[in-house]
């Protein structure tokens, strides 16, 4: 692993380093680094790590609450209710994200003030924190223990999911910031960088406050966490798997309660939109229109050669698709039906470890376009579809939000070049309108 020095700024990805890992207070400058812009740090960024030590995680917390997040008790209090799950906001936040507009009004109503007090969020220094989880909450679906001890084959299994990858969560993260003891059902010890992001125009989203006698810190939902290094410990005679790695940032605009994703989209593809010819521009409202389903067929089914007036609608579609590739890592969605998966349209859901088994740690490709939208709503039209894809597109993934050409619905469309290819990450059961769904979290693959 090389070392890249921008002046005095450093792009950290990696824990690797075990001065960060054992060490209470660290530097930037003392990592191993990437060149991976999700992740900046002034040289002398400090990096705290309380461990077990709650008295000066505790003087540290009350002063980023007052004095840096400054929250009203008003503020406190809903950031509480939530932590505390009145109302099963929290419980049902996966539900919410993938539901019709108007079924949830209540509770996207508070959702959107946390969201709210979330924007005002930032911390003075990068800390580490740790949260305690079963497996299933971040989507690892089988049987991890043998009593008190760690099954060796399930953690080959864990590592091959997890080791290098991308954890998304269904809602924001919440962490603690010293170590909490496991118990029989959490034995997985999440160990997470939560950076600061000094030097970068937009520090980390992410704030500390009192609940519970205890500093408990949440991270808004533009972020997931990247897996760097995962190991068995032992903790109070427990076999446990700790899992270390650093929030990264990956923009969610959910199901848009807030009404950003059309912002987003047009503020970053007007200028590319006025810059298309007028082949091109005919070409992708077209394939919005009706041409999608003859453009698709043939790059999928028929080998995408001979026939040169789809050819010719092709070259501009993707021409225009390579002008201006995604800006930013961003989160997309797309409902998907059965079919897509290789399964008949009257098939039942299958078990969730029969598509995992046939799935989990696959690479799927597409030989035509694909249709995804900044916004997880589930649609009218969308009703029979019995898959989600949550997918994960690092900057410079190829594609555009066509919306910005006008003249188009509500879907928030980021349309993307054929050829593409994701890696399925997990798996995770849903139940949206009383029917259970699988949401599948993938990550685009670029070159």
């Amino acid at each position: 692993m090389k070392k890249k020095v921008l002046k005095k700024i450093y792009m950290v990805s990696l824990l690797s380093s075990s001065l960060l890992l054992n060490a209470a207070t660290t530097y930037a400058s003392d990592i191993n680094i990437t060149n991976n812009q999700d992740f900046i740090y002034v040289a002398n960024d400090e990096i705290k790590d309380f461990k077990n030590n709650k008295e000066e995680a505790k003087k540290w917390g009350e002063k980023q609450e007052k004095e840096i997040w400054k929250l009203s008790s008003s503020e406190k209090q809903t950031l509480s209710d939530f932590v505390s799950d009145k109302g099963n906001i929290k419980t049902n936040y996966k539900t919410i994200t993938f539901s019709m507009a108007g079924l949830f009004d209540s509770e996207i109503n508070e959702l959107k003030k946390i969201d709210n007090i979330l924007n005002r969020a930032s911390t003075s220094e990068s800390v580490i924190t740790y949260k305690n989880v079963e497996p299933t909450a971040i989507g690892f679906n089988s049987p991890l223990t043998n009593g008190n001890n760690i099954d060796s084959i399930a953690m080959e299994k864990f590592k091959n999911q997890f080791l290098g990858q991308d954890i998304k969560f269904d809602s924001y993260f919440e962490t603690k910031l010293t170590e909490e003891a496991p118990n029989s059902k959490e034995r997985i010890l999440l160990k997470v960088l939560v950076p600061n992001n000094q030097g970068q125009a937009t520090k980390t989203k992410a704030g500390v406050f009192l609940n519970n006698q205890e500093y408990t810190m949440l991270v808004n939902n533009n972020y997931v966490l990247n897996v760097e290094k995962i190991s068995k410990v032992v903790k109070n005679g427990l076999e446990c798997v700790q899992v270390e790695g650093a929030m990264k940032k990956s923009l969610d605009f959910k199901n848009d309660i807030n009404g950003e994703a059309d912002n987003w989209g047009k503020k970053n593809y007007t200028d590319w939109a006025g810059s298309l010819t007028a082949a091109q521009k005919e070409a992708l409202v077209g394939y919005a229109g009706q041409d999608y389903k003859a453009i698709n067929d043939y790059l999928r089914n028929q080998g995408g050669q001979g026939n040169a007036a789809l050819d010719n609608k092709i070259k501009n579609i993707s021409s225009s698709l390579n002008l201006k590739p995604l800006p930013e890592s961003i989160t997309l969605y797309r409902w998907c039906g059965m079919a897509e998966f290789g399964y008949n349209i009257s098939d039942p859901l299958p078990s969730l470890a029969d598509f995992e088994k046939k799935f989990l740690n696959t690479t799927k490709e597409d030989k035509g376009y694909l249709s995804t939208s900044l916004s997880s709503e589930n649609l009218s039209a969308f009703g029979p579809r019995k898959f989600i894809l949550r997918l994960q597109a690092p900057k410079g993934t190829k594609g555009a939000y066509i919306n910005a050409l006008g003249g188009f619905g509500s879907e928030k469309e980021i349309l993307v070049d054929k050829g593409s290819k994701y890696h399925i990450d997990k798996i995770t059961e849903v139940i949206v309108s009383g029917k259970k769904r699988y949401v599948i979290d993938a990550t685009f693959l670029i070159n």
